[in-house]
């Protein structure tokens, strides 16, 4: 009699003598610490073809996990440590730094670093055990960590990975205790520049101004949150050579688009993402991101927002937006058998998805146009020049790309009618 197959099981994936599935995945060693368990473990379900629908979501939370723990700092675990063991006003007393050595709270700040000394990182018992009553600078360490903290729901993946290149090359042009102890008020103009030079070393000019607008922002953020009355020293940096250049991205044109449409018929996913960035002008994150939910094919309807799979670049970012009736089309053979919180692209629906998803389409691209200046960022530049073309006014074409109207007024209101966005874009697509 002929035994059954083995089935062939994805990594991660093993079978339990019950016969259902579970994901098993190790803890990664530098994050022993922090996670309580040396493995994780998740049901999957159980059939097999259960189990390879459920892996992908499964697996892109345990990914966001380890992601999330990786970018938590020792201060924000000795904060929610505190909280947890002692209590609501232990925490505000340690984040306020008003702990005088002589009160008996003090003690028990530091009868929790002992307690605790051997199971969480060496950071976080120091933290605790410098629980006093003088409060923390108000450093660039502190700012970039307040102003993640306060953007941290509104902004992609994105933007931890480079607050996180911020940091390092603020240690690195301006020293460790410059960056962790000076006050904001001490810091220099040639603090800035001597930052701002160090950038340009190595990149160009827009992407250090990029960079730069990061600083300033945050310290924006702490000036008015702390009522702090003094200058912002990132404040209006020269950089020679940044702004528009012969090196900015170019708009995909027509022709370049149908040219394209071969490269990437091969593959589904690729070809959905061309169509769906195409008709939507919308940015590629907002796109890999998109669960089943987001989607209402009955009104013909996208609604960008932020779920658990990624955040998005601004609050303006939120917005909901027509789709051609190709694009309907084409979500609704992507939705079929997904339930409301599935990706509709699960191979890119996590952490660092996005980057995953810009090689494929690039890799395709650059089989059909060489051009460094067109990139799959491209088709939005395409859809802002045509919007622009076609008469639409640019109020109407910010809202539908996204785009941060910086105005009281333009912050009013629910936004313009989807019916007007519609007409709009209708005299952009092409069926």
């Amino acid at each position: 009699m002929d035994q059954a197959m083995p089935l062939k099981l994805p990594r991660y994936m093993f079978r339990r003598a019950n016969g259902s599935f579970r994901y098993k995945r190790n803890v990664p060693k530098d994050l022993r610490k922090v996670i309580s368990k040396a493995t994780v473990y998740r049901q999957l379900g159980n059939t097999y073809q259960d189990a390879l629908r459920a892996l992908p979501k499964v697996h892109a939370d345990i990914e966001a996990l380890f992601d999330r723990e990786r970018r938590t700092t020792d201060e924000q675990r000795a904060r929610e440590l505190v909280r947890e063991r002692l209590g609501e006003r232990h925490q505000s007393m340690f984040i306020e730094g008003a702990v005088d050595p002589e009160w008996p709270e003090y003690d028990d700040f530091q009868d929790l670093a002992e307690d605790v000394e051997h199971a969480v990182p060496k950071g976080v018992t120091q933290q605790i055990r410098a629980a006093t009553s003088k409060a923390a600078p108000m450093s660039l360490s502190r700012v970039l960590d307040e102003y993640y903290a306060y953007k941290a729901e509104d902004a992609d993946n994105g933007l931890g990975t480079r607050l996180d290149r911020i940091r390092k090359d603020l240690i690195l042009s301006l020293g460790k205790n410059r960056y962790e102890w000076t006050e904001l008020q001490d810091l220099t103009r040639a603090d800035a520049n001597t930052y701002r030079d160090v950038l340009l070393a190595r990149m160009s000019p827009n992407s250090v101004q990029r960079n730069l607008g990061v600083v300033k922002a945050a310290i924006n953020h702490a000036l008015l949150e702390h009522d702090l009355d003094f200058r912002n020293v990132f404040q209006a940096i020269k950089i020679k050579g940044a702004g528009s250049s012969s090196t900015d991205r170019l708009p995909i044109t027509d022709e370049q688009l149908t040219l394209m449409g071969p490269a990437f018929a091969s593959n589904d996913t690729a070809k959905a993402l061309l169509l769906l960035l195409t008709d939507t002008g919308a940015r590629l994150a907002e796109i890999t991101g998109l669960e089943a939910k987001d989607v209402d094919l009955d009104n013909a309807i996208l609604h960008i927002r932020p779920n658990d799979r990624r955040g998005l670049k601004t609050k303006t970012s939120s917005r909901s937006i027509p789709l051609s009736q190709r694009a309907a089309e084409c979500l609704r053979e992507h939705q079929v058998g997904l339930s409301d919180t599935d990706p509709i692209f699960p191979a890119y629906a996590k952490p660092r998805g996005n980057d995953s998803a810009s090689a494929m389409l690039m890799k395709r691209l650059r089989t059909v146009i060489a051009d460094k200046k067109i990139t799959m960022h491209s088709l939005r530049h395409r859809m802002k020049d045509k919007l622009r073309n076609s008469g639409c006014p640019e109020h109407l074409s910010m809202a539908i790309l996204g785009h941060s109207a910086n105005t009281v007024a333009a912050n009013y209101g629910s936004g313009y009618a989807i019916d007007v966005m519609r007409e709009a874009l209708e005299r952009v697509w092409v069926e």
